[in-house]
């Protein structure tokens, strides 16, 4: 069992699904890990999308914070069946993998797949839909792109400063939310291109990985000597339905992010219920894109999403040695 010590940082509010400038987040770890602080985190992982490249910065921030890091974090992508999925699920949803004492070797093939993938398919197929929309694309060197191993790839958001991009987003956001304020748009240009452009039934979504299911995820999982988690399952929108929470627990995936940002109360009691009557490991988190959103990370503002005090011993406990 855990020495007692680890309980003082569950004092604090405590946050196991954030992101960096490594992946889609706004701040460099560093500076997440500083802001978390001073928000009242006392416990926090780091769950870039796709990478771990951020971690070493991550873990070092941490210890200067006061912060307890869990050591190993990254957010994959695994596609699902069409037989549990309806028209407007994400084909790809998030998992997440959470290690105290990871082996990081086998990343790296996940994330050939996963760069493979964005290469030949992902980024064409999206960049084919913005210009469809009437955006202009700059000339792109994909390979560039893909060697950031940034998800998404910065071309992605960095079209929006490429000649009229950004009045042409705003005049797009505005037909399709006319309550959106202009400004609004020009302050946060990527926060309205995920939402209005990327997400789910929007013009330039795209599947953002294929070719790599949940049974590869396990797999991972258990080379990398990690759990996997289903991530932020809830919310106002995107959330999973039951048929592919299911499925998930139906194949093996260990645990679940209880609380996140946006849950409301009956999806809280929902995902505690499951956690319960499938013995899966409780997480969470606000999934903070630190400047690249309202900055949320601990949930501070939401005290009825929070994390409870005693899922800091539950996932440590459980995260293999």
């Amino acid at each position: 069992m855990t020495t007692k010590p680890i309980s003082k940082y569950s004092r604090g509010l405590l946050d196991f699904h954030n992101h960096s400038t490594y992946s889609d987040g706004g701040d460099t770890p560093a500076e997440l890990v500083r802001r978390a602080k001073s928000h009242g985190v006392s416990a926090m992982a780091l769950t870039d999308h796709h990478t771990h490249t951020g971690l070493p910065e991550f873990r070092e921030a941490c210890k200067e914070q006061g912060i307890f890091a869990i050591p190993f974090g990254a957010e994959i992508a695994a596609e699902l069946p069409p037989e549990v999925l309806s028209p407007t699920d994400n084909e790809s949803p998030d998992l997440v993998l959470l290690g105290k004492n990871a082996d990081e070797s086998p990343m790296r093939g996940y994330q050939v797949r996963y760069t493979k993938d964005v290469r030949e398919r992902f980024l064409p197929e999206t960049l084919y839909s913005l210009e469809k929309v009437g955006f202009e694309i700059p000339p792109v060197d994909l390979d560039a792109q893909c060697a950031t191993m940034h998800c998404p790839p910065d071309i992605l958001h960095s079209f929006v400063s490429h000649g009229k991009n950004l009045e042409r987003l705003i005049k797009y956001v505005k037909s399709v939310d006319p309550e959106v304020a202009a400004e609004a748009v020009r302050e946060k240009p990527i926060r309205f291109a995920n939402k209005h452009l990327y997400a789910v039934g929007c013009p330039a979504y795209v599947k953002r990985f294929q070719g790599f299911n949940v049974d590869d995820a396990i797999n991972l999982a258990g080379e990398m000597n990690c759990k996997l988690f289903i991530a932020h399952p809830g919310g106002e929108y995107g959330f999973l339905s039951d048929a592919m929470l299911n499925h998930f627990i139906e194949k093996g995936v260990q645990g679940i992010e209880v609380r996140s940002y946006f849950n409301s109360p009956e999806q809280n009691a929902k995902f505690d219920r499951l956690a319960t009557e499938h013995k899966l490991i409780r997480s969470g988190g606000s999934d903070c894109h630190g400047n690249n959103g309202p900055f949320k990370s601990g949930i501070y503002d939401k005290p009825q999403n929070q994390l409870p005090k005693d899922i800091l011993e539950e996932l440590w406990d459980n995260l293999p040695s």
